[in-house]
């Protein structure tokens, strides 16, 4: 993987514009310790670090075609590429290298902007184009590789984490106040925007294009949508053979390196699955979990075992406790960009440096879930589908029968919130279904002052915007377009984020467009049935991962916080959170944070919400407050 920047500007570049595209590159440098590049024209300046993962000792970029008219920066890789390869060839096109950086260049030639529908991979892509005058940037379908971008009339700024743009840019940075309304709202952060005031992102599926002669405004396009309107008639077998055989496919590709390989194996379905075909195609294999100090029942580590053992790969395992928490979690929030809702990306951070010491490529599961409907909540929203229709043709006692399983489910207080939205529409409860705060609980959470200059801001306006944009009425369909959306990005942004702190790179096989659109026109009752989750892929997995992993529950990769919060790590989160400099923001009430503390260490209730509260501390603390700069 690598690390990209650049400015363009209208008016001619300056060196103070290339010392600041040098800066951003310096600040990039763990994305790719390999090599580095530099290249200024009259109008712009590109900078590349590079993670050398194929044709080692080719591949320089900033890269450009023959007559150097043409150069990129990419970050990325294309697993179609040695067929692109040998296409342009027979189209006349000469190459100086194996990569497929050079592949992009000459696609880009043959086909301008169009280029992008060719490509198979994970790629964030900077073009300049001397003759026509014109900057093209592209990112992946999924959104796998991240491009930040701001933008303020005259010049265009880009690079692969915001970090490079606003700490070295003239201004402190902001919060963006719609943005902190999305992240406690919703865990994340919706559209194009950032954590950061001024600062855009490049949106999965789309391209972004600039004439900074003609002084026009960039222009982005969608290049690729993802339709769950057309739905497959096929067996549940023939569904799972074509699973199968489709992902097998994926994993061979993402396989191709010219460094070694191996998988996360948590001990779940996915990361088994994707390890089990990874050994098939890698005798030698390796493969890599975490387990935590604290809590014996979060720790998955007997079941990446048993995995690990039914392949025969080389297993390697770290554990994860609570010492040094908060210089850590200084570290983590750096190279994040923005607070995070999942305690995950503690543990995540500790896997990926022990991942670094064997390997420089690591396949992952991600993806899964959003793909084949594996999280609780598709459960839960078809059961309060069922109470919703015995309500409406008022059969009492099949709504008492779904209540109390309900309850016994999600609690005496989510069949409050249920009892509450249920005769809302399915895009208001696909909301608060994956609300992070509540909807009425979350006003209470700000402070007078801040609800005043976020009260024109509805984050709901924007959800449901988002999910118009979904081409099925099917409750399960528009949960999954929303989760692939929006619930995807975030676990990418970690997926990137905590890989590339340690100079690996990251691949997820699930996010294979072919396979994204295969799972898409599968019926969502062939996904999810009542509270069994992911029928397809566990079918596709029988025979290559043992049954006890295929049929057991999911739990999700998430740190023993309540147990460290408990201990001595408590007083610190008091003190973060209550001190005086979280107090002068003046963002939140200081009675609503207390009440949620008080219920995390107390009452062992909120335990989440207060990491959500401590990661936005932090992050105001490392960029707000200028402290990144000591890491």
């Amino acid at each position: 993987m690598c690390g990209i920047a650049g400015i363009v500007k209208n008016n001619g570049v300056a060196d103070a514009d290339s010392r600041r595209v040098a800066h951003m590159a310096a600040i990039l440098r763990h994305r790719g310790p390999d090599d580095a590049g530099l290249r200024r024209g009259d109008n712009y300046a590109l900078a590349h670090r590079r993670l050398s993962i194929i044709d080692l000792e080719g591949g320089h970029q900033p890269m450009s075609n023959e007559d150097g008219s043409v150069w990129i920066v990419y970050n990325g890789e294309i697993y179609n590429f040695p067929e692109l390869h040998e296409e342009l060839l027979a189209r006349g096109h000469a190459f100086g290298s194996r990569c497929d950086t050079e592949v992009i260049i000459h696609l880009y030639e043959e086909y301008g902007s169009d280029c992008v529908n060719r490509l198979n991979g994970m790629f964030a892509f900077a073009i300049l184009d001397e003759k026509k005058n014109r900057l093209f940037l592209a990112r992946d379908r999924a959104g796998i590789k991240p491009l930040y971008y701001s933008f303020d009339g005259a010049s265009l700024c880009f690079a692969s984490e915001a970090k490079a743009l606003v700490s070295t840019a003239a201004r402190p940075p902001e919060p963006d106040s719609r943005s902190v309304v999305d992240f406690f709202a919703l865990s994340l952060v919706q559209e194009d925007r950032t954590a950061f005031a001024g600062v855009s992102q490049l949106k999965p599926a789309h391209t972004l294009t600039w004439n900074p002669v003609l002084g026009s405004k960039p222009k982005v396009r969608q290049y690729w949508r993802l339709s769950y309107a057309n739905k497959l008639e096929d067996s549940a077998g023939e569904l799972a053979r074509r699973v199968s055989d489709l992902l097998e496919d994926s994993v061979r590709i993402h396989l191709i390196s010219d460094v070694p390989v191996g998988t996360y194996l948590s001990g779940g379905l996915d990361s088994s699955l994707i390890s089990a075909i990874s050994n098939k195609y890698l005798p030698e294999l390796n493969t890599f979990s975490a387990g935590f100090t604290g809590n014996e029942a979060l720790d998955e580590r007997v079941f990446a075992r048993e995995a690990a053992a039914r392949a025969g790969t080389r297993h390697h395992e770290i554990e994860v406790g609570p010492d040094g928490f908060m210089a850590n979690l200084r570290r983590i929030i750096w190279h994040m960009d923005e607070p995070t809702l999942s305690p995950g990306v503690y543990p995540y951070y500790f896997l990926c440096g022990l991942v670094a010491d064997s390997v420089k490529v690591v396949l992952g599961g991600q993806g899964s879930d959003e793909l084949f409907g594996g999280y609780p909540r598709y459960g839960m929203a078809l059961l309060e589908s069922d109470m919703k229709r015995s309500l409406g043709r008022l059969r009492l006692l099949h709504l008492a029968a779904d209540a109390a399983v309900y309850r016994r489910r999600y609690g005496a207080g989510g069949l409050k919130n249920e009892l509450v939205r249920i005769a809302a529409s399915n895009d208001r409860r696909i909301y608060e279904i994956v609300s992070g705060f509540h909807p009425r609980r979350l006003p209470s959470l700000f402070s007078r002052g801040f609800r005043q200059k976020a009260e024109d801001y509805d984050p709901f306006a924007t959800f449901h915007e988002s999910l118009n944009e979904c081409d099925s009425d099917n409750l399960i369909d528009r949960m999954l377009f929303n989760d692939f959306r929006n619930m995807l990005a975030s676990i990418l942004r970690t997926e990137d984020r905590m890989s590339m702190a340690h100079s690996i790179e990251s691949r997820v096989p699930f996010l294979d467009y072919r396979l994204v659109e295969l799972a898409a026109s599968i019926p969502a009752r062939a996904k999810v049935n009542g509270d069994n989750p992911k029928l397809i892929l566990k079918e596709a997995a029988r025979g290559r991962v043992p049954d006890s992993i295929i049929n057991r529950r999911k739990q999700g990769f998430a740190a023993p916080i309540e147990s460290w919060f408990m201990g001595a790590l408590g007083g610190e989160v008091r003190e973060l959170l209550l001190g005086e400099r979280a107090a002068a923001r003046g963002i939140f009430d200081r009675a609503c944070v207390e009440g949620l503390i008080m219920r995390a260490l107390g009452k062992k209730k909120d335990i989440w919400r207060v990491w959500s509260l401590v990661t936005f501390e932090m992050w105001c603390r490392i960029f707000a407050d200028g402290e990144g700069a000591e890491l």
